[in-house]
């Protein structure tokens, strides 16, 4: 193989390599409303994953404490925010209908962590509990 083949060959394939690797990468966006945002679903997903990084941005961006509580917005579904993802809402600014759904009993027992039952909430310091490695992968 000749060096400048060689050479167009390796760009290639880092370049298709990044492009894949920012496909994939996690993103949050901005909901209307005060303290509302989305997760875009992301590589090696899941609930725990989805509140972890929920929690990064309440903390990060949005500076809340770790004793505020975000509360699920709208369920994991088509994203809101950005077209032909899939993506989960967040609040740390409830409206009193969302503080009286999720003061409702739950069916108890249940330790997974939802992103389908609208009003269902963790505190942010919880929540980062999940983004561990050992969690995660």
């Amino acid at each position: 193989m000749r060096p400048m083949t060689l050479a167009l060959s390796a760009a290639l394939l880092v370049g298709s390599a990044m492009s894949a690797s920012a496909y994939f990468a996690w993103r949050v966006n901005m909901l209307p409303g005060n303290g509302n945002f989305e997760v875009i679903d992301g590589p090696r997903g899941g609930n725990q994953r989805i509140w972890c990084e929920a929690a990064k941005f309440a903390a990060g961006p949005l500076r809340a404490r770790g004793n505020t509580r975000m509360y699920l917005l709208h369920p994991n579904g088509r994203a809101k925010s950005q077209a032909n993802s899939f993506g989960t809402g967040f609040t740390i600014n409830p409206t009193q209908e969302m503080l009286d759904i999720s003061s409702r009993p739950g069916d108890g027992g249940n330790y997974s962590v939802s992103i389908k039952k609208v009003g269902y909430n963790l505190s942010v310091s919880h929540a980062r509990g999940f983004c561990g490695s050992n969690v995660l992968y």
